[in-house]
């Protein structure tokens, strides 16, 4: 009985070895379809920064609603990219949809925190809004985040001289209300 047993235990371990072997087989990633994966990955990053460039050249050219669907194609392929939400931002500015803007803006910085052009939009679409105070913020954490050599650093201070002085005037008048002039930063 015990030599039963052991060629029963045996055979069943034998027989596991096998299928253990041939599922390994089976199953192994072969080179080629590595390969494939490698090229596929390659091909969607191409892919996503034809749409991005074909879309900063609609923004460029003032084509901001075809600027705003090239940035949404984008987002279909690279979801957590925070220059196509700026940029979608930037086109709905000039569009005057503030609104819009402001979000595009904020998702852009819950994506990236540390994207500065993000804190320029957003500043911008709430003086739009006409909430200057969280432009102000908006636009202090811009200047703070910016190099020396900055292009805008000159706007942004005078931007938020500007509305320094439109809180100074309404503190003057008695009124807790700032007027709403959106400026053209």
């Amino acid at each position: 009985m015990n030599a039963v047993d052991i060629r029963l235990k045996a055979l069943l371990l034998v027989l596991a070895l096998v299928i253990t072997i041939v599922l390994i087989v089976n199953f192994w990633p072969d080179e080629k379809a590595q390969q494939q994966t490698v090229v596929n990955e390659v091909s969607q990053k191409s892919k996503t920064i034809i749409l991005f460039n074909n879309a900063v050249i609609d923004l460029r050219k003032h084509r901001f609603w075809q600027a705003i669907e090239g940035f949404r194609q984008v987002l279909k392929t690279a979801p957590t990219m925070p220059e196509a939400y700026v940029n979608i931002g930037f086109a709905n500015l000039e569009l005057k949809q503030y609104e819009q803007a402001k979000q595009a803006f904020n998702t852009a910085l819950e994506l990236r925190a540390g994207q500065i052009n993000a804190y320029w939009g957003l500043a911008v679409s709430l003086e739009g809004l006409c909430d200057i105070p969280t432009a102000i913020g908006a636009m202090k954490t811009y200047v703070h985040l910016a190099k020396k050599n900055d292009p805008y650093l000159k706007k942004a201070n005078a931007a938020l001289w500007e509305w320094d002085q439109q809180k100074k005037a309404a503190e003057l008048s008695g009124s807790n209300k700032m007027t709403c002039q959106p400026s053209s930063i």
